[in-house]
């Protein structure tokens, strides 16, 4: 390649750069800015969820260390629904019983 091809690429490669600086300038795309399923101004409901579980992790706490029955249910009921292992056959066939109840026939 000539010194003089290398400097025009040079100089076109400055003009193009130039033109991106230009402050006033409107371009044909403009891309939104990507929330990624929060609003626009700053509210997050993940933010709602994360202070939602903590609270409702402080009440099980308090309520484990004061031994408190909340609506007849005691922590140790909670903690053994919990570790309970769940019968997923079962809730597919209940399931699967709904779905062609609600069938139209």
């Amino acid at each position: 390649m000539r010194m003089e091809d290398v400097n025009a690429r040079k100089a076109y490669i400055q003009n193009v750069r130039k033109s991106f600086d230009s402050p006033g300038r409107e371009y044909e795309f403009k891309r939104e800015p990507d929330t990624k399923g929060e609003a626009a101004e700053g509210f997050s409901f993940f933010k709602i969820r994360l202070v939602a579980a903590a609270l409702l992790f402080a009440a099980y706490i308090y309520c484990d260390r004061t031994n408190t029955v909340v609506y007849h249910v005691s922590t140790k009921e909670v903690t053994e629904k919990i570790e309970a292992d769940f019968d997923y056959e079962k809730a597919r066939n209940e399931i699967v019983e709904v779905f062609h109840a609600i069938q139209p026939k």
